[in-house]
């Protein structure tokens, strides 16, 4: 048995989430509707029920341009996603009959392709690697909150050096980020990529996620140098986006910058702060930084693609998309 509910029944999408007890905010319909502004298309939870448990898969339902518009992809957001499983007895199970069924849902929609970005912290990849290949694209990097011992004075010694840390407001302040993410942005050289957010995602961010979404700046003098937009729901906070002016690349601003959020989550009763990486990271001097910082293991970020009509895919996907890095750049 399955249903598919469609993102304008909030009420039912939430009540789904609510008896998985996920408070993941990567799942909920509000994070579906800024996504939508960097993956146009229909927002859809699938949720699977059999004898072995229950499954829940939100997702984009995007068109395909090419050739006949009657076939779909679908695809997880940017960030972290995936189908989530509440086994009652033998999960391995569960995952295969999902499969089936989920595979036959895709025949009937005529979704051709699936793309998955797997959620590092719930590890619910491991539970498909039968089923799927599985591309472990890089190891991301987590702050445990309960103890993150000498913060207090490594902020302190920070502000010696004249680097000082403020929670800004998410609108007000949105415009002076954007000079240092698009600054960012132009100098890793992607500015014609996917990465290059026009000011209507965030102001969809700003809208759609309203107390869930928070603003942190590092300022050298008066002067705006470093800034993060993180997310937060339930126990755990999520680096989202940052950006900094070129001066600050190599200054300590971003490690104060992170170790105030720290600070902050841990004051708030915040258990987890998720730094992410980066898919180039051994290009990134923030992924050393952030795995400097980090006081637990490193968890892996996968993706996968499945094919669920090959002949289809191969006439609408041109070559030069084939490859599952460059068709979803956006990891």
């Amino acid at each position: 048995m399955y249903e598919v509910i469609a993102i304008h029944d909030h009420m039912r999408w939430q009540k789904i989430l609510d008896f998985f007890q996920v408070t993941d905010i990567y799942y909920t319909s509000q994070y579906f509707l800024s996504a939508m502004k960097l993956d146009p298309g229909e927002s859809l939870m699938f949720y699977y029920a059999d004898d072995e448990g229950e499954v829940v898969y939100p997702f984009i339902k995007r068109k395909i341009e090419n050739g006949d518009p009657g076939y779909f992809d679908l695809t997880t957001p940017f960030g972290y996603g995936g189908p989530l499983l509440k086994a009652k007895t033998d999960a391995a199970k569960l995952a295969a009959n999902f499969i089936i069924e989920f595979a036959s849902f895709c025949e009937k929609e005529k979704i051709i392709a699936e793309f998955i970005r797997f959620h590092p912290l719930m590890d619910n990849a491991h539970f498909f690697e039968n089923h799927v290949k599985l591309l472990p694209l890089y190891e991301t990097y987590t702050i445990q909150l309960e103890q993150p011992g000498g913060v207090k004075e490594e902020l302190l010694d920070f502000e010696k050096d004249g680097i000082i840390i403020k929670k800004l407001g998410t609108v007000r302040h949105m415009f002076e980020f954007l000079v240092l993410y698009y600054s960012a942005v132009r100098r890793r050289e992607e500015a014609d990529s996917y990465y290059f957010f026009t000011n209507d995602y965030f102001e969809s961010l700003i809208s759609s996620l309203g107390p869930n979404l928070h603003l942190f700046g590092a300022y050298s003098g008066n002067k705006l140098v470093s800034a993060c937009y993180v997310l937060t729901m339930g126990d755990t906070i999520y680096h989202h986006l940052d950006g900094c002016l070129e001066e600050a690349e190599d200054s300590d601003a971003m490690k104060a910058l992170l170790l105030k959020v720290a600070q902050w989550g841990r004051d708030n009763g915040y258990a987890l702060f998720h730094l992410g990486a980066d898919y180039k990271g051994e290009e990134r001097k923030n992924s050393e930084l952030k795995k400097g910082v980090a006081n637990l293991e490193p968890s892996t970020f996968y993706i996968c693609e499945k094919i669920h009509n090959t002949s289809t895919y191969k006439k609408l996907i041109s070559v030069e998309e084939i490859d599952v890095i460059k068709r979803y750049r956006n990891v």
